[in-house]
Formats: structure tokens, C-alpha cells, sequence
């Protein structure tokens, strides 16, 4: 064959090879009912093997599953990824309960001969990791029966092309160490035991170390050396009376030590060891004399120091303390570079505490000196509320407006409403054209929805569109891995496979078209992929306002798992849209769902209230796992909101925002502000009443708050098309309880 038409066949072999995939995401994502794994009607139906597997997985049949797993594998050769994950994960589970080496011994043979499981694919990171764990648990067994072929297995991890941690390489050189010690090889010992030391230390290694330099006859006692320095001696004599006044509990004289030691030696290693020590005396005392007397010996810090010690304790809700910390920091440095840090803290804190005067007065500081800043911005929102609060609603409205000429869009919503409110005082018809923007420009938001209401005389409604909704665009076009990727996800969803089948529409190509967007947003709603339904319905009606109708909303407030949350309302006299409310707030329905604090499933309960909780239900649960069933989460969930509603006198907003923020945090700041604190037993309903909404100190927490109300709105319309508001509107979300 000619080079030229050899050349010529090899291109058009290629070309059909790569050939992109043309996708109608409506028809190739049938109506056909996939299989519920989380409903138990669904389960009582004959599964497939798939099916099957992940059914045990989910609940927690540890052993059924590690059973079924091997042919499962050897049978799904797409999928061998995603079933080796489910495998690692039900063995290691089994090996806590009943150890069986021998079956996970034959398992990581089983993966080890498909090298690409560990390389490609969106499993390969995780179980890799899983696979390195249970190989490593597998040969400390084998290290501690003395086992010395586990070594050349040691080895071959290391060299495996695996990516392991600091932890795992620390245990396999500790565990080559403790092989050495069995040869009496102590120098190789010696040397493996720092290896490991040097990746992660720990007491064990640490007592091995110290045991074997004895043994060589290179540590003996000695006394501490100080290099001749009277300086030193000096340092060394502070640090050991700090030692003794905390031994005799008078922490204000430990802490004195602390401070003079960090501004007399700030580079020695005293000072490193004790650079948190003055907060941490400051943190354990509990009478608010000792924490007075405590921070008037802080206050002789350096300025640097006592910044960074004011923004820990603003962000632990200590107002009082990071107040005094950062006006002295002031005082010290005024012109310093971290002053706009300093009376950022200031402002907030007095804020916080009521003091409006103060806070008003330091606000204005930073907006003068500081114009530009973000802390700039935030002092002009949060003075623009106080006067509001105090109704001096011109100096508001000033305010609002020159913030909003800033177009910062973290303060727009809230300023334009809150101008709004301003203007409803002072310049009615100035009022009703600033509502109309932002119903336009915001129109399932809380303020839009509450302001469109008052606009309809207190009636809530679906927009009106005079023209007919656009034709969905339905196309998607994949090239290369997105092929696979696609029929994996249409395989593992047919199977039950929901979070697995998520995490494969990751790799989905960009779609910029609004309509295609909602469209695909239609097909994997069908298919319970709530999550990143709802991301596609909230992009896509933001892009086209032509999209903002009944049945596309409709898309993004999923009534799932009804019969679980009708349970617990009629238990707790909470209307089951609150408790969907919150859910689509936490998780957006995504089952395993994991937030940065360690939040857990589709209420994101964090472990050590998911431990309370349910020892007051009354339930025993395996965490993490059982946090992702819905049969398990939602209960739990249900009862701690209901916790927060008794802690809170049934006032809705409050509970909300302690559930987010924790009711200890929430109390801590509502503390000496009666304005607030009234407000508790009381059935608010005007705008004033919500103000504290956009006072709180966490962004996230006045957001969470907001939203949920937002939901609440949207889940009665799609329930009852209009309605109209009560002047409480939350008060409708609660009922009499079970008896």
C-alpha cells in the first residue's frame, strides 16, 4: 500500500473514531422509570445485580455487599470504576465489624490487575485512596503476625505510582521500621522510624526513636543548655514563672508573663510556643471581671498582635473583647496599614452591641479614610440601616443610593431594598418606580416576591407573559470522554446509582444556551438529579427573563420524599414546606451532600448533633453513612428544627438562622439588643421586624434566612398557583403539634 493512501485510510479511520455525538437530551433521556433505591416500594421489585449492589451499599449491608461485589465487577466493564468504589468502601466498613483478610486480600488483587482504575475516570482519585487504606490496614496485620514478605509489598507501594498522603507514607516507613526491628537491625530502624517521622509525627514514633538512640547509648540525661545567655536566662525564668502561675490557677499573672515574653523576645521560641497563649488564657475564663483585667494586660501588645487577636475573637461573636483589642490597636498605630481591619472590627462590634453612636461614628471613618475598600462598603450598607432603624430615612436613602452607584453586586438586592423601604417614607412614587426594578431585575428573591405582593394588594402570582414560553433547545453535542461519561450516566441513573451518576454529569460540555439548559434541567429532575436540575433552572432563568414561568419554576421546587416529610411535620406542627424549604437550602436534595464544617446529607446535619440527636430519637446510626438516607436525615433533621423553633418561642426567622448559625452563637449575638430580642415573642410582620435579618454578623446565615423564606413563598405557589400573604407570613409554616 502507498504511503499517501495508507495515510489517507488511517485519517478517515480516525475521523470516524472521533466522530462527535449528536444527543436530543428529550429523547434520549426517556420517560423509562428508573430504579429508586431511596423509596422503599422500589425495593420491594427484583433488582439487577447493579441495582442490587448499591441497595446493600446504602443500607448498610456491609456484608451482602462485599459478597456480591466480585461478579458484579467482572460483569459491568464501564462501570468497573464506580463498582470498585462501592466494593473498597462495604470491605472496609465489614473490616471494622468482622475482620477478614483473606477476602480483602483477594479483592485488591482483583482491582490491582486493572492499573487503569487508579488513572482514569471521575473515580480514580477516590478509589485509589480506598485502595491504598485497606492494602495498608491489610499488611499491619501482616507486619504484627511478623510477616516479613509483607516488606517487598511495603515497598512496592511506595514505588507503585500511586499518590499517597504524608499519613500513608508515614505508616508504611514505620511499618518497614518495625519489620527491621524484628531483624534487630536497629540502624535501619532508627533510620526508616525518623523517615516516617519526618512525613507525619506521633507518639509511637517518638518512643521508638528515644528507645533505640538508649539503646545505642546516644541520649543521656542532660540539662538544658543556655548557650551562656543571660538574655536567654532572663526569657527562661519569665516562661517558668508563666508555668507556675497557671499551675496555681492566677491566670492574669500567666497571661502578663505571656505578653511580656512576646514583646521583649518576639523572634526567640518562646514566643512562638506561646503566641496563642493570651487568648487562650483569655478564652477560659468565665467571670467578666477576669476577662476585663485580662484584656487590659493584652492591650500592652504590640498592635500587629493585638489585631489579629481582635479578628479571632469578632469571628467567635466575642464583640466586647475584639472591640477593646482593635481600638487600642488604633491608638497604638493609627496609621497603620491593618487600621481599615481595625475599624472594620470596631464598627461591626459596636454595631453588634448596640451601640449605634459608636458604630456610626467608626463607620464614617472608614468611609472617609478608606473610600474604595470593601470594609468601606460594608460600613456604608450597615450605617444606612441604623439610620433606618432610627428613622432618619433621608440619611438612609443617601446613603443606599451611593453605595449602589459602587455596582457591587454582594450589597445590590439588599441596598436597592432597603431603599425601597427608605423611600416609602420620604417619596412615594420614587418608592413604587425602585420596587418595579427590582421585581424586574430580582423576581424570586424574598424582597421581590414580598414586594410584588404589596403591589397586588397583598396577593402572590405566577408573572404574566403575554407571548408563548421560547421552544427548548434540546441538542448536545460530545466529544471524546464525553461519550462515555454520557452513558455511564444513563446507565448508573436506570440502576439507582444517584450520586455516582451526579458526579459523571461533572464532566457534562459547557452549555451556554439558556433554553438547552432548561430543558436538561426537565430530563434529570425525572431522573431525581434535583441538585444540578436546580443549578440549571436558576443559570437559565437569569440568562433568558423569557424563561421565568410556572412550569420551568415549578422545575427547581422538587415535592420528593413526601410521605417522609408529611411524617414529621404532622409529628413537630410544621408545614411540610418549611421542611422542603430548608432541605432545598442545605443540600439542594443532593443525598450526600458534604458541606466545609462536615455537614452531613439533605438537612447537613454535622456529626456531633447528628450524635445528640439521635440518642434523643432514640436511633443508632453508622456516620457518615447514615446521614445519607433519607430515612434517616430528614426525622433527624425535622426534630432539631423543631428544637430551634421551641429555643425560639416558634418564631420562624429565628429558628432558621440558628439552625444555620447555631443557636448558642445566634443568643450570644442577640444579647443586650432588647430591639431584637423582642422581637422573639412576638408575631412580627413589618419590614422593620426583618431588618436584623441583614444585621446579622455571617453573611451566609442572613442569606440562609432570606432564602428559605424565598422557598417558602415559591412552594405555595407551585402548590396553590396564588395566594395571598398574611401579615405574618411565616406563621402559616407552623400547626399544632402530635400529641
Amino acid at each position: 500500500m502507498k504511503k499517501a493512501t495508507f495515510l489517507s485510510v488511517l485519517l478517515c479511520s480516525s475521523s470516524v473514531l472521533a466522530q462527535v455525538q449528536k444527543v436530543d437530551v428529550l429523547k434520549d433521556l426517556s420517560a423509562k422509570k428508573s430504579v429508586d433505591l431511596y423509596q422503599s416500594s422500589d425495593r420491594k421489585q427484583k433488582l439487577s445485580p447493579l441495582s442490587q449492589l448499591k441497595d446493600y451499599e446504602i443500607h448498610l449491608k456491609w456484608s451482602e455487599c462485599s459478597r456480591l461485589a466480585p461478579s458484579v465487577f467482572s460483569a459491568q466493564k464501564e462501570l468497573r470504576g464506580w463498582v470498585a468504589q462501592s466494593w473498597l468502601h462495604c470491605l472496609t466498613q465489614e473490616q471494622k465489624k468482622k475482620p477478614n483478610f483473606a477476602t480483602v486480600e483477594k479483592a485488591l488483587t482483583a482491582m490491582s490487575a486493572h492499573k487503569n482504575l487508579f488513572q482514569e475516570g471521575p473515580w480514580a482519585d477516590q478509589v485509589a485512596e480506598n485502595w491504598v487504606s485497606l492494602r495498608l490496614s491489610y499488611l499491619t496485620d501482616q507486619v504484627e503476625k511478623k510477616n516479613q514478605k509483607a516488606g517487598p509489598q511495603l515497598e512496592d507501594l511506595l514505588g507503585g505510582g500511586l499518590k499517597l498522603n504524608k499519613e500513608q507514607k508515614s505508616l508504611i516507613f514505620q511499618l518497614l521500621a518495625d519489620l527491621a526491628m524484628l531483624k534487630v537491625n536497629y540502624t535501619e530502624a532508627q533510620f526508616l522510624y525518623e523517615e516516617a517521622q519526618d512525613q507525619k509525627d506521633s507518639k509511637y514514633l517518638q518512643e521508638k526513636i528515644e528507645f533505640l538512640l538508649k539503646a545505642k547509648g546516644d541520649l543521656t540525661e542532660k540539662a538544658p543548655t543556655l548557650a551562656g545567655s543571660e538574655v536567654l536566662t532572663e526569657e527562661v525564668k519569665i516562661e517558668e514563672r508563666l508555668r507556675q502561675s497557671l499551675k496555681q490557677n492566677d491566670s492574669i499573672s500567666a497571661l502578663k508573663d505571656a505578653v511580656l515574653i512576646l514583646n521583649q523576645y518576639p523572634g526567640s521560641r518562646s514566643a512562638k510556643r506561646l503566641k496563642d497563649k493570651p487568648l487562650e488564657i483569655y478564652n477560659s475564663l468565665s467571670e467578666k471581671l477576669a476577662k476585663i483585667k485580662a484584656l487590659d494586660e493584652m492591650e500592652e501588645a504590640d498592635g500587629t498582635r493585638l489585631i489579629e487577636w481582635a479578628q479571632f475573637l469578632h469571628r467567635r461573636g466575642d464583640f466586647s473583647g475584639s472591640m477593646s483589642l482593635a481600638q487600642k490597636a488604633l491608638q497604638k498605630n493609627p496609621g497603620a496599614t491593618q487600621s481599615t481591619s481595625a475599624l472594620w472590627i470596631v464598627g461591626r462590634s459596636a454595631h453588634f452591641l448596640g451601640q449605634y453612636d459608636r458604630a456610626l461614628e467608626t463607620y464614617n471613618s472608614l468611609m472617609s479614610y478608606h473610600n474604595g475598600s470593601d470594609e468601606a462598603a460594608e460600613a456604608m450598607f450597615r450605617s444606612a440601616l441604623i439610620h433606618f432603624r432610627r428613622k432618619d430615612y433621608s440619611s438612609a436613602s443617601a446613603l443606599l443610593e451611593k453605595l449602589l452607584l459602587q455596582n457591587r453586586d454582594r450589597y445590590d438586592l439588599n441596598a436597592q431594598h432597603w431603599l425601597v423601604r427608605s423611600l416609602q417614607e420620604t417619596n412615594p412614587e420614587r418608592a413604587k418606580q425602585a420596587a418595579a426594578e427590582l421585581i424586574e431585575k430580582y423576581p424570586f428573591s424574598y424582597y421581590g416576591l414580598r414586594l410584588k405582593a404589596e403591589a397586588q394588594n397583598g396577593k402572590l402570582t405566577w408573572p404574566e407573559f403575554k407571548d408563548k414560553a421560547p421552544k427548548l433547545q434540546s441538542e448536545l453535542f460530545l466529544a471524546g470522554p464525553q461519550r462515555k461519561m454520557w452513558q455511564r450516566f444513563k446507565t448508573l441513573s436506570d440502576a439507582g446509582w444517584l450520586i455516582e451518576a451526579q458526579t459523571e454529569l461533572e464532566g457534562l460540555p459547557f452549555i451556554k444556551d439558556p433554553t438547552l439548559k432548561m430543558a436538561l434541567a426537565e430530563k434529570l429532575s425525572e431522573r431525581r438529579q434535583y441538585m444540578t436540575a436546580i443549578r440549571f433552572v436558576g443559570s437559565a432563568m437569569d440568562a433568558d427573563p423569557r424563561l421565568r414561568r410556572e412550569q420551568f419554576v415549578k422545575l427547581g421546587y422538587p415535592q420528593v420524599y413526601a410521605s417522609l416529610y408529611q411524617a414529621e411535620a404532622e409529628r413537630y406542627g410544621i408545614h411540610i414546606n418549611l421542611l422542603r424549604s430548608l432541605t432545598r437550602q442545605e443540600s439542594a436534595f443532593n443525598l450526600q451532600a458534604v458541606s466545609t464544617s462536615n455537614a452531613l446529607g439533605l438537612m447537613q446535619m454535622i456529626p456531633p448533633t447528628a450524635q445528640e440527636v439521635s440518642k434523643k430519637l432514640g436511633m443508632k446510626v453508622e456516620l457518615p453513612e447514615d446521614m445519607f438516607r433519607p430515612e434517616v436525615n430528614i426525622p433527624m433533621g425535622s426534630f432539631y428544627i423543631s428544637q430551634m423553633l421551641d429555643q425560639f418561642e416558634r418564631n420562624v426567622p429565628f429558628a432558621l438562622a440558628a439552625y444555620n448559625a447555631g443557636p448558642h452563637r445566634l443568643k450570644t449575638w442577640m444579647e443586650g439588643r432588647t430591639e431584637i430580642t423582642e422581637l422573639v415573642s412576638q408575631s412580627a410582620g413589618s419590614v422593620r421586624d426583618e431588618i436584623w435579618f441583614d444585621e446579622l454578623p455571617w453573611t451566609e446565615t442572613s442569606f440562609y434566612v432570606k432564602a428559605i423564606l424565598r422557598n417558602i413563598l415559591l412552594y405555595s405557589l407551585v402548590e396553590d398557583g396564588s395566594f395571598t400573604l398574611k401579615p405574618v407570613l411565616w406563621q402559616d409554616m407552623l400547626n399544632k403539634k402530635a400529641k
